[in-house]
């Protein structure tokens, strides 16, 4: 596997989904009171999808659910290392809609998203990268280890409200009445977006009060690329829709029609 496509995911026992780091990127564990350790940070390295190697002391492989039931035992506390501080998730601005779909034309700017939703019982957290070049779920082709790290810790610091679990996100949504998106039909669409650094995400909510079967979508931007595409003049952006009329304008050879009989060749035959 390409070293692209490593990621290390950190679960519950109960095989939750909490948290996902880069290969190579690290977990800081707390532990509790009176247990007399400091709290330590922990390098990772990815083994296969179901294991992972912490670098330094011993340096021991372990299953993401082993690792989990010791953590839970000792009561301890693990997190990413990198995280967002004083992360805000606000509402769309107008017009920021259009930064949310599948369809985008030549010229935009997203590098990918993440797309997933909370399973049958709405406590899981099921989620699948795109490159947006590709639209392959789990490709990181061309994607930098420090892009990875900042899409982690935006997805850690969403995870801490908005996308904890389908009943939270259902209640964050209804408490932002002004980021529900126009046009939605049956189905309620909410739209937010949290700033990160250099980066921009956008994040599509479908919170379907009676279904645990909502769904989200994260969409990631660099900041400076998406500024320019702002600032671009509508005319300098393609547009498929202005090429087909163009095309349904442009004059249309002549036929004429021949009269039967008068085709010399025809006669010939």
């Amino acid at each position: 596997m390409d070293a692209s496509n490593k990621t290390i995911r950190f679960i519950d026992s109960e095989y939750r989904e909490l948290f996902q780091i880069p290969d190579g990127g690290s977990i800081r564990i707390t532990y509790p009171p009176g247990d007399g350790r400091e709290p330590i940070t922990r390098a990772c390295k990815f083994h296969d999808e179901y294991h992972f190697q912490t670098l330094g002391s011993g340096g021991d492989i372990y299953h993401i659910c082993q690792f989990a039931e010791i953590m839970e035992r000792l009561g301890a506390k693990y997190e990413p290392e990198v995280q967002l501080q004083n992360a805000e998730i606000v509402p769309f601005s107008p017009g920021e809609e259009k930064f949310c779909t599948f369809n985008r034309e030549e010229g935009n700017t997203c590098i990918g998203f993440i797309s997933g939703d909370f399973m049958q019982n709405g406590d899981r957290f099921h989620s699948g990268w795109h490159n947006n070049k590709t639209r392959s779920e789990a490709d990181w082709s061309g994607v930098t280890p420090e892009f990875q790290t900042d899409l982690h810790s935006a997805v850690y610091a969403l995870r801490q409200s908005v996308l904890k679990d389908h009943g939270a996100m259902v209640a964050f949504c209804q408490s932002y009445p002004e980021a529900k998106l126009p046009g939605s039909g049956d189905l309620e669409h909410y739209g937010f977006k949290l700033e990160a650094g250099s980066r921009l995400f956008f994040i599509r909510c479908t919170a379907n009060e009676t279904s645990y079967d909502s769904r989200f979508i994260i969409y990631a931007y660099n900041k400076a690329a998406l500024e320019l595409e702002k600032a671009r003049p509508a005319e300098e952006k393609p547009s498929v829709m202005k090429q087909i009329r163009e095309a349904q304008k442009a004059p249309k050879p002549s036929h004429k029609a021949k009269s039967p009989g008068k085709d010399k060749g025809a006669a010939e035959l």
